[in-house]
């Protein structure tokens, strides 16, 4: 062999190799690989609430009793309280009662009825109860049991309850997702299955 077809074949093995070992044939494939967004994450939280329901100062005539009435809806409230107090400003006394709708149409007609609250002859009195249902509630000042005094009771009531809210936050997460990709490859390599 003479030394040209000595380099032809030198040049012409270094092609075979070179194209067997350099990746020039593409080759696809699909991969999972992490993908991070942003989302909003529900919460609960319990936030505490409060509503003054009366705060007034009425003169009750003699033999007379006046009442407020007052709408209260517990639903989606938990932990529901009514609290408050009734002064008689004028230095006499005066009975106090708390009722759902049903007990005061009771009282109001002399029938047996059971009171949320009920104080009598009282000068100061510092009150609390739970509203169990949804309904009106009526907080009677009564004086029918004097027969020539005035009185003068200053009452405040406040309904303090808690209610559950969604809120949200952006938090971070990580998901994988399918991706197809390329790679090339070389002819050795498609041929180990690499």
């Amino acid at each position: 062999m003479n030394r040209n077809t000595k380099v032809i074949i030198g040049v012409g093995m270094v092609i075979v190799l070179l194209l067997l070992f350099l990746p020039i044939v593409p080759v696809t494939y699909t991969t999972t690989v992490p993908k991070q967004e942003k989302v909003l994450k529900p919460y609960e939280v319990t936030e505490q609430k409060s509503r003054l329901l009366l705060h007034d100062k009425p003169t009750v005539k003699a033999g007379h009793y006046i009442y407020y009435r007052v709408y209260i809806d517990v639903s989606d409230k938990k932990n529901n309280v009514v609290k408050g107090y009734v002064e008689e400003t004028a230095g006499y006394d005066i009975n106090f009662y708390v009722f759902d709708q049903k007990g005061f149409m009771a009282w109001k007609s002399e029938n047996p009825a059971t009171p949320y609250v009920e104080a009598k002859r009282v000068k100061y009195y510092e009150f609390s109860f739970v509203p169990d249902h949804t309904d009106y509630y009526y907080f009677v000042l009564d004086n029918g049991y004097s027969w020539f005094t005035n009185k003068v009771p200053e009452m405040e009531a406040t309904w303090y309850y808690e209610v559950t809210i969604t809120k949200y936050k952006e938090v971070t997460e990580t998901r994988y997702v399918k991706v197809n990709k390329t790679k090339r490859v070389s002819i050795i390599e498609l041929i180990l299955g690499g």
